[in-house]
């Protein structure tokens, strides 16, 4: 009897290890089926909100190092001139700024799509992430966690047919560190102004054999050094590289959160709260840094034209603005990692990435500034500062003395629409928004250049139409019709007015032109006094910021007549460019408009053209000829291309100027015909 009970007693406990081991194997089964599916999950493209927010763990994951002997205190150095703000004041409208592009952005072809990183790309980024202790570990820390995230949201709005329209965006963003970005495209035909011209009849004559100078800038927009730490450069569809945003890092030992509230607590005029006074105290001490902070990235701003721009301790941000009146500088101060608040609907705009990515946007709409701007930047006033000296200066007893501190205190945006993006804590859909004989054929092609025209007019679109808008991308107000949106005159037009010809017909403009053309010279003393008075937003002449080896190319238009062109302009120390430039064409004069654009003449400027840094002086007028071969839009017929091309050359080499360089960068196309 005891023998069965303890063998039933075995058998027992032998199929409750046979089922325990089963279970066993069944929940390892599960936990590995678990984990595949986990780690599959993790390997899938995202979202944008679990993109967002996987981006802001990032931020969260960032480390500090403020032990002095482990951190750069950075060199003192000569003060340089810096023009300072007259005025340092809060930016009121930046929270409706903000979410006015998000409420453009508010469609599920956008917010719903998964193709963002996945999380397992975004967890290798945090692995990377390394502690702060200087401003070129800052930099890589924001360029992994910030700037490369928003450069995949602005390239997804950018293939978003419906979003690009909305935004009125004909391009994508990068980072750069700086914007001398080369001239491998220019809508001007590079190489004329080092062209070899030969033969005794031109006086001075350059040799084929003559050595290449390079070009020089001397002149500069007022503005310390033209160089933020880090630029955003909109670069369009038709070849144009824009520089719309700037960046100062400074390293969070040296500028702490706390000091940044402190010093922009409040308004700062430069000149009677910080210049030539003592940073006794901490509040003090925290004015002057964050004005000299401001000042720095101010003139860099006003140096390059751009209207926006922003400075970064990796843990606070304070994005500017320079209004229409550049005497003033708007600021904003957000400290994502304490903005973001788990009940919120609108917190993931409230991250680093989702701010600096609707800034972006909002950068890229806004319009270059005109040329009445920057002549009322020529006048403000420099201060000899460099950040570092007046960190120097302060004791690290005071910035340590943090007893009437402001600090930071996270708030709620009111009043706005719900969040485009669907969060965890409020899910809804949001409805979708619809939205032969050479004459013969010299003849013809010297009539209006092809017209092209978007469906949405941009302030730097298309060369040869584009549009003028209240920013880069929407519609204008103002005149029915800006300089973008007029089409260029044909060379046979200008051509007409260079050599005293009838008026071309088929000009575009041709009915502005009246029923016979002015003379030559009377046109370049015309249009010399209306760009010394028409420099306000409605201005006939707009940079398409275009460069070459040499120059900058401006659309220009004489206003009382219709006469549309562009205007390849130069700083005084490259004249000489210029005036060979204009030797050439000269020499080329029989087969402008056909093999050449049609050349006007050179001329100087009353009052200079800025651009992106450029103070540029003189103007050598051209008609249009296209874009560079190497990036015209449609396909050109290889036959007629080759022959085309082939035959501008042999004229060009007739007439004793040596064509050195005929690669597709340097040949320009307009429709089927190089030139």
């Amino acid at each position: 009897m005891d023998e069965e009970i303890k063998k039933l007693r075995e058998q027992l406990e032998e199929a409750k290890r046979r089922t325990e081991d089963a279970e066993k194997r069944v929940q390892e089964e599960q936990r590995r089926r678990e984990g595949a599916e986990e780690a599959a999950r993790a390997s899938q493209p995202l979202a944008i909100e679990p993109y967002l927010d996987a981006c802001h763990s990032l931020s969260l994951a960032i480390q500090v190092l403020t032990d002095r002997s482990l951190t750069t205190q950075g060199d003192t150095t000569d003060p340089t001139g810096r023009v300072y703000p007259s005025r340092i004041s809060k930016w009121d409208e930046f929270a409706a700024k903000q979410e006015e592009i998000w409420n453009l952005l508010s469609d599920p072809s956008f917010t719903s799509r998964p193709t963002f990183p996945s999380r397992h790309q975004v967890d290798y980024v945090r692995s990377l992430i390394s502690p702060i202790s200087s401003e070129h570990g800052l930099r890589h820390f924001e360029r992994d966690t910030v700037e490369n995230a928003v450069q995949k949201l602005v390239d997804a709005v950018s293939e978003n047919e419906l979003l690009r329209q909305r935004l009125g965006l004909h391009g994508t963003v990068t980072f750069e560190s700086h914007t001398n970005l080369g001239a491998a495209d220019e809508s001007l035909s590079e190489p004329l102004d080092q062209m070899a011209v030969s033969g005794p009849s031109v006086a001075g004559a350059t040799s084929a054999t003559a050595k290449v100078r390079k070009p020089r800038r001397t002149a500069k927009s007022k503005g310390k050094g033209n160089r933020a730490d880090q630029f955003c450069i909109y670069r369009t569809t038709n070849g144009a590289n824009i520089p719309t945003m700037a960046i100062e890092y400074k390293a969070p030992h040296k500028l702490s959160q706390d000091e940044v509230v402190t010093g922009l607590a409040s308004a700062i005029e430069p000149k009677r709260d910080v210049i030539g006074q003592d940073c006794e105290g901490f509040v003090l001490a925290s004015k002057a840094l964050a004005a000299a902070v401001v000042t720095q990235l101010f003139s860099y701003m006003i140096g390059k034209g751009i209207k926006h721009g922003y400075v970064c301790t990796g843990q606070t941000f304070v994005f500017l603005h320079i209004p229409d009146d550049p005497t003033t500088v708007l600021y904003h101060v957000c400290v994502p990692n304490l903005d973001v608040f788990d009940d919120d609907e609108n917190r993931l705009h409230r991250t680093a990435v989702a701010q600096v990515f609707a800034f972006v946007l909002q950068a890229v709409r806004t319009a270059p500034p005109p040329q009445s701007w920057h002549d009322a930047a020529a006048t403000l006033e420099t201060w000899a500062v460099e950040y570092e000296d007046v960190l120097a200066k302060i004791p690290s007893s005071v910035r340590k003395d943090k007893e009437r501190a402001s600090h930071y205190i996270p708030r709620r945006w009111q009043g706005f629409k719900r969040s485009p993006i669907r969060t965890r804590a409020f899910c809804r859909q949001l409805p979708t928004q619809p939205l032969s004989d050479e004459d013969e054929d010299d003849d013809d092609f010297m009539h209006s250049p092809t017209p092209k025209r978007s469906s949405n007019s941009h302030r730097n679109g298309t060369p040869g139409s584009g549009g003028r808008s209240e920013g880069r991308g929407g519609l204008r107000a103002g005149k029915s019709q800006g300089i973008q949106d007029r089409l260029y005159c044909s060379h046979k037009c200008l051509l007409g007015l260079k050599c005293g010809r009838p008026v071309d017909k088929t000009c575009p403009n041709a009915s502005s032109h009246g029923q016979k053309h002015i003379d030559r010279a009377e046109f370049l003393s015309l249009l010399q006094a209306q760009l010394a008075k028409d420099r306000g937003p409605e201005a006939d002449c707009t940079p398409l910021y275009l460069s070459g080896f040499v120059g900058s190319l401006f659309k220009v238009r004489l206003s009382m007549r219709g006469y549309t062109l562009v205007a390849k302009g130069v700083e005084t120390a490259n004249l000489e460019f210029l005036k060979h430039e204009e030797k050439v064409y000269n020499r080329l004069s029989k087969i402008q408009g056909r093999h050449v654009p049609v050349c006007l003449g050179l001329m100087s400027l009353v009052l200079p053209q800025y651009c992106d840094g450029g103070v540029y002086k003189h103007f050598l007028l051209l008609s249009w000829a296209g874009k560079p071969l190497s990036s015209s839009d449609g396909p050109i017929d290889k036959f007629v291309g080759t022959a085309s091309i082939s035959k501008a050359i042999t004229a060009i080499h007739r007439l004793g100027v040596l064509h050195g360089d005929a690669e597709a960068r340097n040949i320009l196309v307009d429709g089927q015909r190089p030139m």
